[in-house]
């Protein structure tokens, strides 16, 4: 993980979290523009992705956000923003004890303990993507294109050429594997699940969601795809996210 940091420690902070194959310098650089507070904003590139060095586990790259936090004193977050992968380790910073999270808003995410299938799966989908980014050269596919938008479709073009089957492999795994618990009621009032209609992973954890977070704010993107809705309306989706950080829990 490289920590990419921007703005002013004094205002409140909100952590990004990117989803594969967006580095976090990336996702500050579309997302940031729409927000209309000052905020202090960390936004790392994890293993496999911009300045930093392999994915090794997300249990890894956690200790090394947690550890820059300790180290800077920023442990009271206003906002911790994960989307798909970026989900493994905003899961496991929401949960902390020794952080006071007052906003998490989790897009795309497989809630599940163990998902097995979809993590080979999904590892055989990324692999075979590389192999046909590497045919284009670095161009965006169609198929990229018609998902995501030229922006979006272009940053994980350009991280396909950096990023390694072993990279690869361990982000699926951690994607796919999660230490679910009861979150409590003031947990689950500071909560936000994002998924598309069309997204896989809602499938996963439409079981999950009952059991462990009932009371969290659900929202369903008609018509969209996995993180679909994020790219196509960065805006809007931005203006959305910011009245929730307005919200008093």
């Amino acid at each position: 993980m490289f920590i990419n940091e921007y703005g002013n420690r004094n205002d409140p902070t909100v952590i990004l979290l990117a989803p594969m194959m967006i580095s976090g310098s990336d996702l500050h650089d579309q997302m940031s523009r729409y927000f209309r507070g000052s905020y202090h904003i960390i936004a790392p590139d994890q293993g496999g992705h911009g300045k930093a060095g392999a994915y090794i586990s997300a249990d890894e790259e956690f200790q090394t956000l947690k550890s820059f936090l300790l180290e800077t004193c920023c442990t009271n977050i206003e906002l911790v923003y994960g989307a798909s992968m970026g989900v493994a380790v905003a899961y496991r910073l929401f949960m902390d004890p020794e952080f006071t999270v007052n906003h998490a808003w989790f897009d795309g995410v497989a809630l599940k303990n163990s998902a097995g299938f979809a993590e080979w799966l999904i590892s055989r989908m990324f692999r075979k993507r590389k192999k046909l980014s590497a045919k284009l050269k670095g161009k965006p596919s169609s198929m990229l294109v018609k998902m995501y938008g030229d922006d979006f479709a272009r940053l994980m073009a350009k991280n396909f050429e950096r990023i390694t089957p072993q990279d690869i492999d361990a982000i699926c795994h951690a994607c796919c594997h999660y230490d679910l618990r009861k979150l409590t009621d003031e947990e689950q009032k500071k909560l936000h699940l994002d998924f598309g209609e069309k997204d896989f992973d809602l499938k996963l954890s439409r079981k999950a969601i009952p059991v462990y977070m009932p009371r969290a704010e659900l929202t369903i993107r008609s018509g969209y795809q996995h993180c679909g809705y994020m790219a196509a309306h960065p805006k809007e989706y931005m203006e959305e996210i910011e009245q929730f950080i307005g919200r008093s829990v």
